[in-house]
């Protein structure tokens, strides 16, 4: 489920289409997950990434900077200390004319700037990859997060960021070797 492939964006990556959720546009307020349950892995053995991803990584994602520049119409997207997160994109009918600027993300390192995961509000543009995760403040536990729908958005796309491991990791890739599964529940409120 490469998130890039959002609304036909085309990234070459070799990944599936993300998930995709439809709803009527200027009708919702925010959006909630009731519940996100379930877990990825890049190959068979390796250990899986839950909602949130992990701080350490067992994969070609390893480390945990991850930072793409703007691939196609969507925006680029940065972690900076996690990897394997959840992660989402609102697109109309349509991609946007032009890609919006990038969010960074990170779990407890502020060294690069961006939005901590334990934020309680999220406001992201149409086309502007955000951080998921299990959709509450903490992994597992904490407060619901609230996630602004656009008033133009008429679709929530859900999946995953995957790079190819190697010096210049400046998109996504490496998508085929992974297995798992996802179960979401959103809320969608006026």
């Amino acid at each position: 489920m490469d998130i890039f492939q959002a609304g036909g964006n085309i990234d070459n990556s070799g990944g599936g289409a993300p998930v995709s959720l439809s709803f009527t546009a200027g009708t919702w307020g925010y959006l909630t997950f009731r519940s996100i349950t379930g877990a990825w892995t890049c190959q068979e053995g390796k250990l899986g990434y839950g909602p949130d991803g992990q701080t350490a990584g067992y994969c070609a994602t390893a480390g945990g900077a991850t930072s793409f520049k703007s691939i196609g119409l969507l925006s680029g997207y940065s972690q900076t200390d996690f990897v394997g997160p959840l992660v989402g994109v609102f697109l109309e009918d349509s991609l946007p004319a032009a890609a919006p600027s990038a969010l960074r993300f990170y779990v407890s390192n502020s060294s690069e700037g961006g939005i901590q995961t334990d934020f309680s509000i999220l406001n992201p543009e149409i086309g502007q990859v955000f951080f998921v995760g299990d959709g509450i403040t903490g992994t597992g536990a904490g407060s619901v997060q609230a996630f602004v729908v656009p008033s133009r958005a008429t679709h929530l796309y859900l999946g995953y960021v995957d790079n190819c491991q190697g010096a210049s990791k400046t998109g996504p890739g490496c998508y085929g070797d992974n297995l798992g599964s996802m179960t979401v529940i959103a809320t969608l409120h006026d």
